[in-house]
């Protein structure tokens, strides 16, 4: 079955073209991010939580013409979704930071359509600069529907492979 993101190198491309800023945090709690501060911006209904230093301020997400999701979630058929994820808190080594991201799609019931355990994986080696780090953008996208589902459930991870930060996530997708 064809559901979804072919085109998932995207988001390696992506980050290798980012501005980043870089602030390392030692809060080692888990909590959500719209609870880490008032700067904290949290659009789309997307459910997110960080410990080990790392820091949401934002995450929200954009259609590829880089206009906003509505609040619904709803999209079309073939429509790629871009999930943009501010972050603080990488560790930094030798001027570069190390990091890996995970997502998964599944409908919702229950079936899994993607699921790629390091999108990042070729910067492991040489890692990227801290100005790369901060941005993240994931991307979805809907390809193919033999039936109706409610909606999509994407899920998401990413990690500081240098320390023992991390944010998990997840956010609905409605056609």
């Amino acid at each position: 079955m064809k559901y979804a993101l072919p085109a998932l190198c995207f988001a390696m491309l992506f980050c290798s073209s980012c501005e980043v800023k870089v602030n390392t945090g030692d809060d080692d709690k888990t909590k959500p991010a719209a609870s880490t501060g008032s700067n904290s911006k949290i659009r789309n209904n997307i459910d997110v939580k960080s410990s080990g230093g790392l820091k949401v301020e934002q995450a929200f997400l954009l259609f590829e013409d880089g206009s906003l999701v509505p609040a619904d979630n709803k999209i079309k058929v073939n429509q790629k979704v871009n999930l943009r994820l501010i972050i603080k808190g990488f560790k930094e080594e030798n001027g570069k930071v190390y990091f890996g991201a995970s997502e998964k799609i599944t409908t919702n019931e229950g079936g899994v359509i993607v699921d790629v355990p390091d999108l990042f994986i070729d910067y492991e080696k040489d890692g990227v600069t801290p100005e790369q780090a901060s941005y993240i953008t994931l991307m979805a996208t809907i390809t193919e529907v033999d039936k109706l589902f409610d909606y999509f459930l994407v899920s998401f991870r990413v990690w500081d492979k240098k320390a023992n930060g991390e944010i998990t996530g997840s956010y609905k997708l409605y056609l």
